[in-house]
């Protein structure tokens, strides 16, 4: 049986790691936020061009969010 114990924490492993801001789409997707290379998020950035802390997922993340980041991948990879 699964439990909370066991789990691997939310807290994404590539948080405060360096990072630059995402090559954007044409309507300027991903807004200056960088890809995480763990969870492959877009994250903002912190004023050392670090990757704010995050989780491995986001709860609230829409759909739009969802899709705009598939056609983001789908234009440049990871």
């Amino acid at each position: 049986m699964w439990s909370d114990a066991g789990a691997d924490p939310a807290h994404c492993s590539g948080s405060g790691e360096p990072g630059e801001p995402a090559a954007p789409l044409d309507d300027g997707f991903p807004d200056g936020r960088a890809l995480c290379p763990v969870c492959l998020r877009f994250i903002p950035l912190d004023a050392d061009s670090r990757l704010l802390a995050h989780d491995t997922a986001d709860e609230t993340e829409t759909d739009v969010e969802a899709s705009r980041r598939r056609d983001w991948l789908n234009a440049h990879g990871w």
